[in-house]
């Protein structure tokens, strides 16, 4: 029925034309079914007249009639029909891409991370959904400037080329057969250096299925052309008035033509019908149809109607384009400070410090996970899960948030790691949008700050999104850290000793007092008295704190060993002696 190269003369031509937009989330956004219906007079010297086109009624278009008058098509001139296809919902192949930014990952990421050389990988996926065999498909994904070290991944079937000059590949397929899947993979490398968001680039396919349409029309043609029609006599040699007749009838023109139906009738001496068929022969240029027959009459005349149509081939085919809209990459950024206060200690005061830790979404993507990795020295106590608070802006986070001290003890005499993060907000809270601050603070102790130093106080954050990919990271280190400076103060601690007789005789009541004339505190201070070597300790007056002895070879030393003397603070110490027998 179909013919790849219709021969010349005249031609019908259907040709669909779907039309398929896609989204950069591979949806159809917009799926335009379309044909035009063409008869086509390729001859130079005949014309058609009387033509009809007469349609498949159970078609899926917008024809909406069973016939369609052409009327006269002169040669070189063409008649055409658009319509709108019903009924179809899809195209015949379809495409989907995928962008991964970080391939290395089990995982489709579809971020980037500022200043990160992100590995990514292309896919081109074409299925082949229709029971025809799809031909000439050509792909064009366009690979925009920020992508860098374009490699192409052997193709399952045809042939792919990237084009520098064009920042375009080129992937081309001679068919597609029923329900298969084609695939092509594309690898490059891509840094954001700005947070703007970055084109993936468009997608373009064009294809073809021949010898196949959709919307199942099946006209068929009916016209008329040049014929010779002729009839032959010659009376009979031994019956007068007999006369043997041949009716022919020639086909002119450069058509094929197909006999449909054929009338001979006697109009003199009287009306009569003498044949009447339906031969649906087929006539090429130049071929005659006869028909014999014998009559009897004086002089016979006949006139003889003939019914024919126009043969003409019918090519159709399917041409389908599918533009697919760029993935756009957003860029993850963050930036990030960290507070102390206050910045000055005195030495040995043990003394409350606030830490403000900060990270600000300074990208153009959503974070998943925000982390704060914060070292604290030795001699600062590590706050309580209870005593961390989190915040996005003005908004506490109490949910989506873990806290880890490594190690796990609260030995301040070793260094710790406080590690604070949030982490599945998209799922469980909300995500840190672009412009939103997580601030998290909390308070630390600095017990017993040593004179004349300084602590470095550097902090890490790292930040993800979701899928996750590579963190985004910043690290403020030790030379651009908060400094927390001890000054340096003396220690002073004056003693002042009486000694007065008791109602007892030889015995003596010693009252000791200290007081902390520093401008600090005194931790853990021991406050000593000596009792000479021949003299031995009674006891302490009723409601005086009890002291703790120790014999020495220059006496017995009297201690109290108390947990901290603030400045100006002062105790006053008693006990009772004796000469030893």
């Amino acid at each position: 029925m179909a013919s790849a190269h219709p021969p010349a003369g005249l031609t019908i031509s259907i040709r669909e034309h779907e039309h398929t937009l896609l989204n950069s989330d591979n949806t159809i956004t917009r799926f335009d079914p379309r044909g035009q219906m063409v008869v086509k007079n390729n001859s130079r010297k005949f014309a058609v007249w009387d033509t009809e086109l007469e349609l498949n009624r159970q078609n899926r278009t917008t024809l909406g009639t069973d016939s369609l008058d052409i009327g006269r098509l002169d040669p070189m001139n063409e008649w055409e029909k658009d319509f709108i296809i019903k009924e179809i919902e899809t195209p015949m192949l379809l495409l989907t891409e995928t962008i991964d930014t970080f391939y290395e990952r089990v995982g489709i990421n579809n971020a980037l991370v500022f200043e990160y050389d992100m590995p990514v990988e292309i896919s081109l996926n074409l299925r082949n959904h229709s029971g025809a065999t799809i031909q000439e498909v050509v792909v064009s994904k366009e690979i925009p400037p920020i992508f860098k070290n374009i490699q192409l991944q052997k193709p399952q079937v045809g042939k792919a080329e990237y084009d520098s000059k064009t920042g375009r590949v080129s992937w081309i397929i001679k068919e597609i057969i029923p329900d298969q899947m084609v695939v092509q993979r594309i690898r490059a490398t891509i840094t954001a250096e700005d947070t703007e968001p970055k084109s993936g680039g468009k997608v373009y396919v064009n294809y073809k299925v021949p010898d196949v349409i959709r919307s199942t029309l099946v006209p068929t043609l009916h016209g008329s052309t040049e014929t010779e029609i002729s009839v032959e006599r010659e009376e009979h040699t031994m019956r007068t008035g007999v006369w043997r007749c041949k009716a022919s009838l020639t086909n002119s023109s450069e058509f094929p033509l197909r006999i449909e139906r054929v009338q001979i009738v006697l109009t003199a001496p009287d009306n009569e019908l003498l044949y009447e068929g339906t031969p649906n022969h087929r006539l090429e240029s130049g071929e005659v149809w006869g028909h014999e027959f014998e009559v009897s009459a004086e002089q016979p005349e006949f006139d003889i109607i003939a019914l024919s149509s126009v043969e003409a081939p019918i090519v159709q085919e399917i041409v389908g384009s599918i533009e697919k809209a760029e993935v756009v990459f957003s860029v993850l950024r963050v930036e990030g400070n960290k507070r102390v206060e206050p910045l000055e200690l005195l030495a040995w005061e043990p003394a409350p410090v606030a830490v403000t830790l900060q990270a600000k979404n300074t990208g153009t993507t959503e974070c998943d996970e925000i982390v704060f990795i914060d070292p604290l020295p030795p001699g600062f106590e590590a706050p309580e899960d209870t005593q961390i608070r989190v915040r996005v802006g003005d908004k506490p986070i109490t949910r989506s948030l873990k806290v880890n001290i490594r190690p796990e003890d609260r030995d301040i005499k070793i260094p710790h790691t406080l590690s604070i993060q949030l982490h599945d907000l998209i799922e469980n809270h909300s995500p840190i949008k672009p412009g939103d601050t997580v601030t998290a603070s909390y308070m630390t102790v600095a017990r017993a700050p040593k004179p004349n130093y300084e602590y470095q106080l550097p902090v890490t954050i790292k930040a993800n999104t979701f899928p996750p990919g590579p963190q985004a990271l910043v690290e403020i280190p030790e030379s651009m850290a908060p400094v927390i400076k001890v000054r340096s103060v003396a220690r002073k601690l004056r003693k002042t000793r009486t000694v007065a007789p008791t109602e007892k005789e030889g015995e003596l009541l010693v009252t000791v007092t200290f007081v902390n004339e520093g401008e600090t505190s005194l931790h853990d201070p021991e406050l000593q008295d000596l009792i000479p070597p021949n003299f031995e300790y009674v006891a302490v007056p009723s409601g005086a704190p009890e002291p703790v002895l120790r014999e020495t070879p220059n006496g017995t030393l009297v201690g109290w060993t108390l947990p901290t003397m603030m400045s100006r603070e002062s105790f006053v110490g008693k006990y009772m002696y004796r000469p030893k027998a």
